[in-house]
């Protein structure tokens, strides 16, 4: 492959593939748990068990996504993901029983998230695309990939407010049936990993992020910014109603915070091409960390304002930087292995915190003290990545 190998339409197919998927298996899906779709016949704890489930089962097959995408083509594993997806989406759409529902979504959408979000898309992308270009790839899946939310949860709300909330998953598991099979066998290159006929694929096991430093601390990094922002994104508009705001304008605010993302989703990959991207990584956690400090602070209006302004300007600096920052140090014959054992510590753990963060509030009465904790986790994700950035990578014995 040339090293300005850049195959643009299969890109944009894996772009849009994405987008689709996001935008049904995780932002409508967040429409159709409330209580004017599906929360109103089941209840919330069952549905937010079932969602919540199916993050952390995603998170437990992520090592044998990544494994598979080191032997064979992604091709075949996002169709299947696919086919997975439309299987969650009709299951749930008809079933009256609540472990149907459980079953739809731990066995059906939690293995449609593995195989068609951005861990088996990032492994297409260091497949298909030249080391030179490849920042661009991971900017225009960012940036395609990051419009799910603009654009399904209106549309989401519309159709459960037309057609009601069965019609509506049953579209949407049609949606994202079509378009990762049309995406999949017509626009996506049959390309296996080069080296499937010549050199077996070594085994990452566990003890690798131990013994590789600068892997375990960019790990450890990548798993504390995770939590931190799943926590802060799932709580943030309970924080400032409990600060008194209304609660339909921090709502907008939110959308509004999305929608800043995209600047730093396009820009970051391409000032990594100029600068270490370890170093723009933690010029986007330095403002993360000031965004987290406003939340805390929380009134007078302008504070509020101003949190969601840098949290979504610096959250999408810092969005695509743990794809280019692992392509340039670990794009290899076991690259799909590495990211999927570090997206599945980055998962779990991910998906704990939310719940730590709610049990934390009740119990003391205040989101102050867990705004508190998220910050030094942000804070601390800062200091492992630059630590890991000072690490040469020490040579790692083939896991037996």
């Amino acid at each position: 492959m040339s090293p300005d190998h850049y195959p643009r339409g299969s890109v944009v197919a894996l772009a849009t593939f994405v987008f689709v998927a996001f935008g049904v298996e995780l932002y409508a899906l967040s429409v159709l748990l409330t209580e004017e779709a599906a929360g109103g016949e089941f209840s919330i704890g069952l549905l937010s068990a079932g969602f919540g489930g199916a993050g952390v089962v995603a998170g437990l097959l992520a090592p044998r996504v990544g494994r598979w995408s080191d032997h064979h083509s992604v091709r075949g594993l996002m169709a299947l993901g696919a086919v997975f997806g439309f299987a969650a989406m009709t299951l749930f759409s008809v079933t009256t029983s609540a472990v149907v529902v459980l079953i739809a979504f731990w066995f059906l959408l939690g293995p449609a998230q593995a195989m068609t979000l951005y861990e088996p898309a990032y492994v297409a992308v260091s497949l298909w695309v030249g080391e030179d270009v490849r920042n661009r790839a991971i900017a225009l899946l960012s940036v395609i990939g990051g419009i799910a939310g603009p654009v399904f949860l209106p549309i989401a709300g519309w159709s459960v407010e037309t057609y009601g909330w069965r019609p509506t998953a049953a579209g949407l598991g049609v949606a994202v049936l079509v378009v990762g099979l049309l995406a999949t066998l017509v626009f996506y290159p049959d390309v296996k990993p080069s080296h499937v006929d010549s050199a077996p694929v070594p085994h990452v096991s566990w003890l690798r992020f131990w013994r590789d430093h600068r892997l375990g601390l960019i790990t450890a990094s990548v798993v504390l910014m995770f939590a931190s922002m799943n926590s802060m994104l799932f709580h943030r508009v309970a924080v400032f109603e409990e600060q008194g705001f209304d609660i339909e304008f921090v709502a907008l605010l939110a959308g509004v915070s999305g929608l800043l993302t995209f600047p730093g989703r396009h820009f970051a990959p391409r000032i990594a091409e100029q600068l270490a991207p370890t170093t723009v990584y933690n010029a986007a956690i330095v403002g993360l960390v000031g965004s987290m400090l406003l939340a805390i602070v929380g009134s007078p209006m302008l504070v509020m304002v101003a949190h969601f302004v840098f949290f979504g300007l610096f959250f999408g600096f810092a969005l695509p930087l743990r794809a280019v920052i692992m392509n340039g140090w670990y794009s290899g014959i076991d690259f799909g292995s590495v990211m999927g054992k570090q997206w599945a510590v980055a998962a779990v753990v991910g998906g704990v915190t939310p719940w730590l963060v709610g049990a934390t509030r009740d119990a003391l009465g205040s989101y102050t003290v867990p705004l508190v904790a998220l910050t030094i986790a942000v804070a601390a994700s800062g200091v492992f990545n630059e630590l890991a950035s000072r690490r040469s990578r020490a040579p790692v014995a083939a896991d037996e």
